[in-house]
């Protein structure tokens, strides 16, 4: 019997959405079959209608030919899994790090997926992993004017049952064969990029929570292939390392 549900829509979402969540924010939403980006399609979204300040937006897209990963990567996004790209309006606050916002998306969606038994590791920056493969992505990017921030951007790649590369991983391999619903863990997504924002006004829990789950212990040097020691996180979300008498902190933004 085929338990995954492929049927989706902007209605079906905000349903689960309001199912979860006692007091919702009035998300705008739209949905594409089909799209090269979510990231392309929400800078479109932008321009052609600014986010207001208490309705943030979010686009999904069933698939995408180039979803957009860390570093200019492609992001493998077939049908089956949860692709996104939201935008926050937060003009009235002192945000300026962008890593510190995808560790808050990476933490919140943790807590979201251990609610059903999963062990999730965060890669730091921001992958999440379930026994050393990818289970999720995640792109936070911070956009301002005049030297304020404007508008908070993050794009969530959550594998679900679609088929996935062999260094990831999908909720559909991890639980079995209970019911995955897309729309569900569309709604699930929004619910973290929701609670993101409350671990952004308590950073020292946000970063000891992350630091908690960290994957590894250990950052190899991709430049120079040495392998150093993990102290911990600091308060901006940069690792702290250190290697015999040396010590280094890394930062990466998106």
């Amino acid at each position: 019997m085929n338990n995954q549900k492929f049927d989706r829509g902007v209605g079906l979402i905000y349903r689960y959405h309001k199912l979860n969540h006692s007091s919702p924010k009035s998300w705008r939403l739209m949905l594409k079959t089909i799209c090269a980006s979510t990231e392309i399609e929400l800078s479109k979204w932008i321009a052609e209608k600014p986010v207001r300040k208490n309705q943030p937006i979010a686009i999904f897209s069933s698939c995408q030919r180039f979803g957009q990963g860390q570093a200019g990567r492609i992001w493998h996004a077939p049908k089956g899994g949860v692709w996104v790209s939201a935008a926050i309006n937060r003009e009235d606050s002192c945000e300026n790090n962008s890593q510190l916002y995808g560790l808050a998306v990476a933490l919140s969606l943790v807590e979201r997926i251990e609610r059903i038994g999963v062990n999730v590791n965060i890669k730091w920056p921001n992958d999440l992993l379930v026994d050393g493969q990818k289970l999720a992505g995640i792109l936070p990017r911070l956009f301002f004017r005049g030297g304020k921030l404007r508008l908070l951007r993050v794009g969530v790649g959550l594998n679900v049952f679609n088929n996935v590369p062999k260094e990831g991983i999908s909720l559909k391999q991890i639980i079995g064969d209970k019911t995955m619903n897309i729309n569900f863990w569309s709604s699930e997504v929004l619910l973290a990029i929701e609670r993101s924002l409350d671990l952004l006004d308590n950073k020292n829990f946000l970063c000891s929570q992350v630091e908690q789950r960290l994957w590894s212990r250990k950052y190899i040097d991709k430049e120079t292939g040495l392998k150093w020691d993990i102290k911990g996180i600091d308060s901006s979300g940069r690792l702290n390392l250190s290697k015999e008498d040396k010590v280094k902190v890394l930062s990466y933004y998106a």
